[in-house]
């Protein structure tokens, strides 16, 4: 296992944190992640109702190449790929991207407080998470299972924060897939996708 893979784990999925102070909040939404959320960076603003944001040591964020090869080599631990803090959450993280290899598939509509994009096999965001399912077939993916990619917010949200929680995350998993080199099996653009209509 390299050391990436080791330093990664060390960084899973959690929360907790000591929130930073004031004066941490030094980055725009165009350079948190890795500047991987710059085409989404106006849907971040008004999602966390701030222009300012930060990242903490403990919690550093990858770039798109480094955490390909986190997923290439490993197909069960969930690794953040960035945590964003911001003022609206204080004493803990704002936000969270992750992504993982999965075999479970909801179908779309199941859940009726969800939103529902027209990504295959599946893109959904509700008041707190948004999650993408995708076909990338590369390196560690078990045999049938997709990449999943999902983003957790730590405030409270509204159903008119879901185009933007889409938007975020699908900017995040444009950058990943692109790493990956499965941009055209994903079949993500870099645009946020249109909502998924219920066939009649």
């Amino acid at each position: 296992m390299s050391a990436l893979l080791l330093s990664a784990t060390a960084c899973t999925s959690g929360g907790g944190e000591q929130g930073s102070d004031e004066d941490e909040y030094n980055m725009t939404a165009d350079e948190v992640c890795q500047g991987t959320l710059a085409g989404s960076a106006d849907s971040l603003e008004a999602r966390a109702r701030s222009e300012e944001f930060g990242e903490i040591e403990q919690s550093p964020s990858y770039t798109p190449a480094d955490y390909a090869d986190v997923l290439m080599e490993n197909e069960t631990v969930s690794t953040d790929f960035c945590v964003i803090f911001a003022p609206v959450v204080p004493d803990s993280r704002f936000a969270n991207i992750v992504f993982s290899w999965s075999a479970l598939v909801p179908e779309p509509g199941a859940r009726p407080e969800q939103t529902y994009y027209d990504i295959s096999p599946l893109a959904s965001a509700g008041d707190h998470n948004a999650r993408i399912l995708l076909t990338c077939p590369v390196g560690a993916a078990p045999e049938d299972e997709l990449l999943q990619a999902e983003l957790t917010m730590y405030d409270s949200g509204s159903g008119s924060d879901h185009d933007d929680m889409i938007a975020i995350l699908n900017s995040a998993a444009y950058a990943v897939v692109e790493a990956l080199g499965c941009t055209e099996e994903s079949g993500l653009t870099p645009e946020p996708p249109a909502r998924w209509e219920a066939p009649a």
